[in-house]
Order: structure tokens, then sequence, then C-alpha cells
């Protein structure tokens, strides 16, 4: 029976008025009870699934856990059973909107973000304390009131800790991959600390309005959650106080251990960097040693969604695609601005071994991830590809020349890079003007995603361009480590060190590193 077949139908003791929304399990309806003379909503379970005991294990588990808690901001169940060989559960129903809707236009204000994520984090503490654990913590799954009271929605999946029994389905994994912690993809022991971590990826997406790993394939999605360094949302909005990404670095930690102890911990630091004035570190000055970049970029990919890694680290301008797996970015929000982010090649590309071997057994995609606008303009290429067929590119216009009148002598037409990228105009940053914010290749041994890569790291290390000498680690195409005679960051073997200074008398930046690699700056 399909969802909207069932409005206007009896089941039981209730009449179907409409229909609420759909999971994974089942759809949740408005639905009247005719004995007690109230307005509820009534989640049933998918028919075709009734009579598997994993996902009846799993239903009884969501009854039982929700229904023992008293925490305001979990919403309350009436009852639950069996009625006509299906699976329901009777809960208050409540008038409000889903956190992933409040999202769709912009993101939320920082003090009302923290509010809404510290009503969540209280929910989860009560579940902690219970001995039960979410799992699923998504925007989808928080419904907020019009007087911004929040509920945490479908414990459907929660977890008794200490519970080794693995709740999945066709070896399918449970929960939504874009909020997923590390540990969840390495089939280690689930702790509440895979809570904390999903409930900062939604701070995050809140403060933003952007995922924090907006990346384009499941295999690309899995290797930023294990290896790339949480991204900063001061970056990415210039509202956010630069504390808040201390907060986000913390409660994303790939190690379980180094994250904070609880949800409400989370919130109440969250709460204090709200309080903070100043910066909580202060950029390098030109006056400093050589300066590595302090995280690696993550990139959104160019051209085909599976390929990995990508080409290009940024989506043409022009219509939005439909990302692997996720759901269309029409009407994405244009108030975006830019973020500087990447993923480093090496560190994903050592989790390859664990990516495939869970895409192996993994039947289910994840659970509508969207890539949001990046932090960097690319300027259309003169490439199309399938994957592009149905954009309509944005006028192309050249970058200016630098200080001076004379653009630096660009390498043009496609790369080497697999999939001979082109990008002849270059690569501009959107959210600073002046001198140092264009880039572009210098060579033919240089990629497109290379000249993208060093731009981003030259201006998150140092904030400002400068034809003082220094030293870069960017990400490129290929892991550093795997290019014979190339200088690595001796931090992350992946990443190369990019030395860039004034070219001679000429009004750029000249940046080497690699394999006879040359980025200008202007």
């Amino acid at each position: 029976m399909s969802v909207d077949s069932r409005v206007g139908t009896t089941f039981g003791k209730y009449k179907i008025t409409g229909v609420l929304g759909k999971g994974g399990m089942g759809e949740v309806y408005e639905a009247h009870d005719n004995e007690i003379g109230r307005t509820v909503a009534l989640k049933i379970i998918k028919s075709q699934f009734a009579d598997d005991r994993s996902y009846r294990m799993r239903f009884e588990r969501e009854s039982h856990a929700a229904a023992k808690l008293q925490e305001p901001h979990v919403i309350p169940i009436h009852g639950f059973g069996e009625i006509d060989g299906c699976l329901f559960i009777d809960m208050r129903l409540v008038r409000g909107t889903d956190l992933l809707s409040l999202l769709a236009e912009e993101p939320l204000e920082p003090s009302r973000a923290v509010g809404i994520i510290s009503q969540v984090a209280s929910a989860l503490d009560a579940a902690h304390a219970d001995g039960l654990i979410h799992r699923d913590i998504k925007p989808q799954n928080v419904i907020v009131t019009p007087a911004d009271f929040a509920y945490l929605l479908d414990f459907g999946i929660a977890e008794v800790i200490g519970d080794n029994t693995r709740l999945t389905m066709a070896g399918s994994q449970v929960g939504s991959w874009a909020y997923m912690a590390p540990e969840r993809f390495r089939d280690q022991r689930i702790t509440p600390a895979v809570d904390v971590y999903a409930l900062t990826c939604v701070l995050y997406e809140s403060l933003t309005g952007q995922l924090p790993f907006p990346v384009g394939s499941q295999e690309a999605l899995i290797g930023a959650h294990l290896a790339s360094p949480p991204p900063r949302p001061s970056l990415m909005n210039p509202k956010v106080p630069p504390a808040l990404d201390d907060v986000i670095a913390r409660g994303m930690a790939k190690e379980p251990d180094d994250r904070y102890g609880s949800a409400g911990a989370l919130a109440r630091a969250a709460t204090r960097a709200l309080r903070s004035d100043g910066r909580t570190s202060m950029p390098p000055t030109d006056s400093a040693p050589t300066q590595y970049a302090s995280w690696p970029l993550v990139p959104q990919q160019v051209g085909d969604p599976q390929a990995f890694p990508p080409s290009g680290p940024f989506p043409p301008i022009g219509p939005p695609s439909v990302p692997a797996g996720g759901r269309p970015q029409n009407g994405s929000p244009r108030w975006l601005v830019p973020t500087v982010i990447a993923v480093s090649a090496g560190l994903v590309l050592g989790a390859i071994g664990i990516v495939i071997g869970l895409l192996a057994k993994l039947n289910s995609p994840p659970a509508a991830p969207t890539a949001a606008p990046v932090s960097v303009m690319t300027f259309p290429s003169a490439t199309t590809d399938e994957s592009r067929a149905d954009q309509t590119p944005s006028e192309s216009l050249p970058p200016p020349p630098p200080i001076g009148g004379t653009p630096p002598p660009l390498v043009m037409g496609p790369d080497q890079s697999s999939s001979h990228e082109n990008c002849d105009q270059g690569y501009r940053l959107t959210n600073v003007t002046g001198f140092g914010i264009h880039s572009g290749r210098g060579t033919p041994e240089t990629s497109c995603y290379f000249a993208n890569s060093v731009l981003l790291a030259y201006w998150n290390t140092f904030h400002n361009a400068s034809t003082a000498p220094r030293t870069v680690a960017a990400a490129g195409a290929v892991p550093c480590n795997t290019v014979a005679g190339a200088s690595c960051d001796p931090r992350n073997s992946a990443n190369f060190l990019i030395r860039c200074g004034q070219d001679g008398s000429n009004s750029w930046l000249r940046c080497t590193g690699g394999n006879d690699a040359v980025v200008y700056l202007w």
C-alpha cells in the first residue's frame, strides 16, 4: 500500500487524515484516535518488512527507548503495538518544521543554531543516561516549533550501550552517512561519542547551511569522515564567531576520546564561543618561521561524481548538479560566503581499503546529503561531459590582470590529470578582494586541482597575500609521497610543500613544488 493510499482509511482505532513524512522504516501519518478523541502522529512500519525479524527488533527498540524517556525534548509516545500484521507507534503530534527545511533558504543565526542544538543535546544526554545511543542524529530528525522549541525524533535505530547486536538489514549500514562518526565506518565499538560527532555535524550545517563534507560520492564521503579535518564554519559564514571553529574541531575529532564528553558539554562550549569577541588563534605573520597549512582542503568534485580523487575541487558556475546519493541542489542559497575546504588526498587514499570493504557490504545510499555552494568560484571550462550536459554555464568573466596590467604566463588547454580538466581562466576567491585572490596553471605538469588547492592553502594559512617568501602545504591530485623528488609536508606526507614568493620583478606570485608544478597568484 502506498503512502497516500492510506489517507482516508481506518487503521484499527485510528482514522488516517494525512501524511506527515516517510522514513527508512516506514511512514508517519496524521491520524485521529477515535477512542480517546485526539489527533496523533502515527508511525506504521513498511508492510514488506513487517515479517523481518531485525526490523521488528528495531521497531520495538524505538518504542521502548522513546517511551521510557521523560526529557521534554523527546516526543512522548502514547502507545505502540500491532494492528492487522503491521507494527505502529502512536506519538504526540507536534506542529513544527524539521531543521532541514529551516536550512533550505539560509543558515540560522549563530545564537539560534546553538539554542536549538542545546535542546537536542539535552534529549541526547537523557538518552545516554538511560543507556541508549540514538545513532541517527540529522536535521530531518529535529522538529522545531514556531516558538523555537526543539524535539528529537526517531529512536528507531537506537542502540543500548554495551549491546553488540547490529540492527542492520542485508548488511546495510544504519544511520545517515553525512553525519556518521569515523568509528562507525571502522566497525568499532559504538559509544555515545557517535551522537556527539553527529550533533556537531548538525551544528555546523545549522551555522553554514552546508554539510561538513559536501562531496559527491560515497567513497569521498567515507574518506572525508575518516581522514579530512573538520571544516571551519567562520570561513563559510562571517556571522559565525571564529571561536566556534574550535568547538566544531573538537566535536568532530576523529578519535571518540578527543570529543566532548557529552552532548551537553558540546552545547555549553558552543554557548561560551558565542560570547567570544576575538579569534581563538592568530594567523601567522610574515616574520614567522616557515608556515605550513594547518589543515588540508576538502574537494568538491567537478565532472563525474563517482571520480575519486576528484579532478577539480569545485563545481562550475551554473545550476548545480545532483551528487551521487544526494538530493538536487536547485535553489541552493546564494547568501553563502564561500568556504575554504579540500581533502588530504593521501589520507583519503589511505582509507581506500576500508572504503572498498564497506562499499562491498553497504547497499543503501547515504541519507540525502547535499552539496551546498563552495568557497571558491571556478570559472567554467570549455569542456563538457555527461554529468554537465544539463547545466547552463554562466557567462565566463576573465579575472582582471594583476597590478601593473600584465597577466602571468598561464598555461592553456587540458591538464595532464586523468580527466584532462580545463581551467584556462583560473580560479578566484569570492569572499575577499585585492591582490593574490586569483590562481592559475604555470606549467603543463600543473593540474587544475593543484592550482585551486594552492590558492586555498595559501589564504587559509596566511589570510592575506604578500610578496614575502612563504611556504604552505597543499593537497594535489595525487599524494605527495608518491611523487619522486617532491618535498612533502613532514606532518602529512600526502601534502606537497609549496614555496611562494614574488616572481622576479613581476607583479604576481610564483608558487612552486611537486613535479615541476607552478601556480601563479595575482
